[in-house]
């Protein structure tokens, strides 16, 4: 490796190291919350409708959805590229996402990260070429970093897939003994409406928000298919569906719905245990599948280059960084490593739905 080599590594990664210090100042700025502004909020809110519940005033004890819901109206880190994107197919995409997992991004700030772990990708990856393998054609070079910045900027969309399933998963937690409570509602003489209204009051969170979405819905003109629907887009949960769907259908038939929500909140909890057993059961064999695809060939790698270089002689996987036909054969087993990680990973989560 020559000193020009050196000099642009260096280069490479301190640009990357100020643009990373410089996205998270902008984002901890922009995205803070100060007290000062929520208690300005309360003031307002306070000198329009008059009066709160004693107690409140205290920064602790402030009201959780009313932060959230400041904190949601903050600035745009990126007003000009959420404009831009506004009308765009794939932003509309990446927005219902966003809503799915509950995170508190905009678009802009969202397709700022992805462009962000792009270019990171890109860059990082032809350092570590230019690095072990400065002999690469450079064709190879550039779909090799055009490879890791898909790879690396895919695993936002990942973090927003499991942010979505662990909202997913609480909803479902909480689903049965909300259930419950409306079941309860309505035998006690209140209408449809009124048990919406109950759940939304004194309901378990994460489902109790979810409701209070659906009453302003229906309080501001929307039909009760039409704020089921948003509620079943906002929280995609096939339990949710079920419950959803059976709603409906008991409104156009008739019946027991009080004795229907009953049902389906023992269902729900027999089909939540038997997941949960499911998962206990199939532990082993995810920890294996794991230590298969990863662990062992990790350790084989370490401990062959560590044999080979107590023997004296040169590392093990240097012909894999300096060989050509060595980067094929190496990235043949990273895609058949992580194929067969991703297919196992696809097996056990069918076998727990």
């Amino acid at each position: 490796m020559t000193i020009l080599d050196l000099v642009l590594i260096v280069v490479g990664l301190a640009w990357l190291t100020t643009l990373f210090l410089g996205f998270y100042r902008m984002w901890s700025d922009i995205k803070s919350v100060p007290m000062e502004r929520l208690k300005q909020s309360w003031a307002e809110e306070k000198q329009m409708y008059g009066g709160f519940p004693e107690g409140i005033g205290r920064s602790e004890e402030l009201d959780e959805a009313w932060e959230k819901q400041v904190y949601s109206k903050s600035a745009e880190p990126f007003p000009t590229l959420s404009k831009f994107l506004s009308r765009q197919k794939f932003a509309q995409w990446l927005d219902r996402e966003i809503k799915r997992a509950h995170v508190n991004l905009d678009i802009g700030t969202a397709f700022a990260i992805l462009l962000l772990l792009s270019v990171s990708g890109f860059t990082l990856s032809l350092i570590g070429i230019n690095f072990f393998a400065p002999t690469l054609q450079p064709l190879w070079r550039f779909l090799i970093a055009i490879l890791a910045a898909f790879f690396i900027s895919y695993i936002f969309i990942g973090w927003l897939r499991r942010k979505q399933k662990q909202f997913i998963r609480k909803v479902e937690t909480v689903l049965p003994d909300t259930l419950s409570l409306m079941a309860n509602a309505l035998r006690a003489g209140m209408g449809f409406q009124q048990a919406l209204d109950l759940v939304a009051m004194e309901g378990l969170s994460p489902l109790r928000e979810e409701f209070a979405i659906v009453t302003r819905a229906i309080s501001l003109g929307s039909s009760l298919e039409e704020a089921l629907q948003g509620l079943l887009d906002r929280v995609p949960s096939q339990e949710l569906t079920i419950v959803v769907t059976a709603v409906l259908v008991q409104r156009e038939v008739g019946g027991s719905l009080a004795h229907m929500l009953d049902v389906a909140s023992s269902t729900i909890r027999d089909r939540i245990r038997l997941r949960q057993e499911i998962r206990a059961e199939t532990s082993l064999t995810r920890g294996s599948a794991f230590a298969l695809a990863f662990g062992l060939p990790a350790l084989v790698f370490v401990f062959a280059n560590f044999a080979s270089i107590v023997g004296g002689d040169e590392p093990w996987s240097a012909p894999m960084f300096s060989e050509p036909e060595g980067l094929k054969a190496f990235g043949l087993i990273a895609l058949l490593e992580i194929g067969g990680w991703y297919w196992l990973k696809k097996i056990l989560e069918t076998l727990e739905e």
